[in-house]
């Protein structure tokens, strides 16, 4: 590969819907880099780019592709296996130590540790994310680590009143409005909000959950079904069970006073940085790197899987300072520039060796 200014590089995932893409991908831009993406451009046609950034390395196999899962997943790797002969340096960001849906596949574990094997350097979000990788796979020895924070979320757009905002969720304006947002998974946590948010003794209390719904399935199915039907019933809880078009994300974050996370697993959490970003109080678990990011602002943390410590943590987050909460987080928030994210992967001498060669 000849000397040139203009880097190759494959982000191997769709743009659309995907902010995290998207803001990542304009940041490599404005660093010089000619862009490409897609996972086609990965797993079926192996084209030569001197840099490939992983994001989730399941979307590659288990949500694209035809055949079988596990011919999926080898093309996958074959792909891998054909850039790095040609040269590409192979970043991979740790979003998660396994896909949340499938958390106790072998299946996946085995992929994900091969990828580790190919990686070049390894993009962390916290200081603690390396230290649980470590715990859970062989990392090699030869893998770099580089820790950057998450990036904003300021390309939403933003400013509309809390009083609009809650006049067009129909939530009284004298209500103190506790927030999920985002995807609505089994691990989301979402029967332990509404049960601590019923424990809570707050006046005036409301509970405002808008994300995709993902119902689920199996033999006692119906039961959450049912308890979803029945917190519908409830005068003082919304539920927005939909995805929420980019444009309407600020009435959400704009109507809340707090943002609560009841994560029963996981590592990072986008849905933080959104509430940090608005400027909104968080409370979250400490878990991964969702205790390190809360901490960094004015947030309520409280130790995973502890109902009763949640309950209380809700009922701490009225008595805050609301705007100087909101005003540290913002602050930290915009601070975690996506161009300095890229920047930093660039620059790192696990990428610089094949960028010079």
């Amino acid at each position: 590969m000849s000397a040139r200014t203009t880097k190759t590089l494959l982000l191997p995932h769709a743009v659309d819907g995907n902010l995290y893409t998207r803001e990542l991908g304009r940041a490599y831009r404005a660093a010089g880099c000619d862009l490409i993406y897609g996972g086609d451009n990965l797993v079926e046609n192996g084209i030569d780019v001197d840099v490939l950034h992983l994001q989730w390395p399941e979307a590659l196999y288990r949500w694209m592709g035809s055949g079988p899962l596990e011919e999926r997943a080898e093309r996958f790797i074959s792909g891998l296996d054909r850039l790095k002969e040609r040269g590409t340096r192979v970043a991979w960001t740790i979003h998660n130590l396994i896909p949340h849906d499938h958390p106790d596949s072998r299946f996946d574990h085995e992929v994900y540790q091969r990828v580790l094997e190919r990686a070049d350097l390894l993009v962390h979000h916290c200081p603690l994310s390396q230290k649980l990788l470590k715990v859970r796979y062989s990392v090699p020895a030869a893998a770099q680590h580089l820790v950057t924070p998450h990036g904003h979320y300021l390309a939403y757009p933003h400013g509309i009143s809390r009083r609009e905002a809650r006049a067009r969720l129909g939530i009284p304006e004298q209500a103190y409005v506790y927030l999920q947002f985002g995807a609505i998974r089994g691990y989301k946590g979402l029967n332990t909000l509404l049960d601590a948010w019923r424990k809570t003794r707050i006046p005036n209390k409301w509970l405002l959950v808008a994300g995709r719904y993902q119902p689920p399935v199996g033999r006692h199915a119906w039961k959450e079904r049912l308890r979803m039907l029945l917190a519908g019933r409830n005068r003082r809880i919304t539920l927005h069970l939909h995805s929420i078009p980019a444009d309407d994300i600020q009435v959400y974050l704009s109507a809340a006073d707090c943002m609560v996370l009841t994560h029963s697993r996981g590592l990072n959490s986008g849905v933080a940085i959104l509430g940090m970003t608005f400027g909104t109080l968080v409370v979250g678990p400490d878990m991964g790197c969702i205790g390190w990011v809360l901490g960094q602002g004015r947030n309520l943390t409280y130790p995973a899987g502890d109902r009763e410590a949640l309950v209380t943590a809700m009922e701490q987050a009225p008595a805050l300072d609301a705007s100087a909460a909101g005003a540290a987080n913002r602050t930290v928030a915009t601070a975690w520039c996506w161009e300095d994210m890229a920047r930093a992967v660039l620059d790192h001498p696990a990428m610089q060796r094949a960028l010079r060669t």
